[in-house]
């Protein structure tokens, strides 16, 4: 978790940056166009989750570091919190510093190259269902991702540095999420957008399984997971999230419903789905 006090004044511009890239004009366009996610992600979840304190990264191309974005404003002057750092957690440009917690992200980029982006907040009811110790799981369709159980990070603890973040990465192993019990969690996917919607059905899956535990359900059995999650394979086969995908121009349905909302000034209720 990041406060006010881990971060300088949001005037405090550094620009550190000194790689060389080949092609500067394109990098430049590339880098603005996940600054924009990022900006995007970090509303919705803020908004789905009712978290201030969370933030989500992704990798700079080129792979030589990462950027973040704090879910909101940290300072007195409404300008958005966004830092570049690297790999050992050295800033490298932008307003404030990298989070406390930068280890989360270095620890999972190094070994996953087939994640660009990571979310870590703080969602209510996946903590509250690691408190129990009950793993989330499949119990609904948009949960067949989470297959038989999301890892639960045994540790109350903030990830302060790279052990703990290669522990956490260890244990996340090839998954899509983590929960480290008493805290938060961590997703990850090979977009903003996918790691953005990988937290928030994160925290969706656990509310509706608190919920029907409440009311006596006691798990999944183990046929029950592997009808949806084949139902949810043989729908992934047909093509038809890719195509729609493509006419949204790359971005899932969710991304954009959401975005639409953002970019119209709607507003919707925090943390209530």
């Amino acid at each position: 978790m990041t406060t006010a006090s881990d971060h300088h004044h949001p005037h405090d511009h550094d620009h550190h940056h000194d790689h060389d890239h080949p092609h500067e004009h394109e990098y430049t366009e590339a880098v603005a166009a996940l600054e924009q996610d990022l900006k995007l992600a970090s509303t919705i979840l803020e908004w789905e989750s009712g978290d201030i304190f969370g933030h989500v990264g992704v990798r700079l191309p080129g792979g030589d570091g990462i950027a973040c974005k704090l879910f909101r404003y940290c300072g007195l002057q409404p300008e958005d919190w966004l830092v570049h750092f690297d790999f050992a957690g050295k800033k490298l440009s932008g307003v404030g510093t990298p989070p406390a917690e930068y280890a989360i992200y270095t620890e999972i980029l190094r070994r996953r190259p087939d994640v660009q982006a990571c979310v870590h907040s703080h969602a209510p009811a996946c903590v509250a269902m690691s408190l129990a110790d009950k793993p989330i799981t499949t119990i609904h369709m948009q949960s067949a991702k989470f297959g038989d159980g999301v890892p639960i990070y045994p540790r109350p603890i903030h990830i302060k540095d790279q052990d703990e973040g290669t522990d956490l990465a260890q244990m996340l192993a090839d998954g899509r999420a983590i929960i480290i019990k008493g805290h938060g969690v961590v997703t990850v996917g090979r977009t903003i957008d996918e790691a953005t919607m990988n937290a928030l059905y994160l925290e969706r899956t656990a509310k509706i399984q608190g919920l029907a535990m409440a009311l006596g359900f006691t798990g999944p059995t183990r046929e029950f997971m592997a009808e949806i999650q084949e139902s949810s394979r043989k729908q992934q086969a047909m093509g038809t999230v890719e195509e729609r995908h493509k006419l949204r121009g790359g971005y899932s349905n969710e991304w954009a419903y959401y975005t639409n909302k953002i970019r119209a000034g709607e507003r919707w209720t925090r943390g209530w789905s």
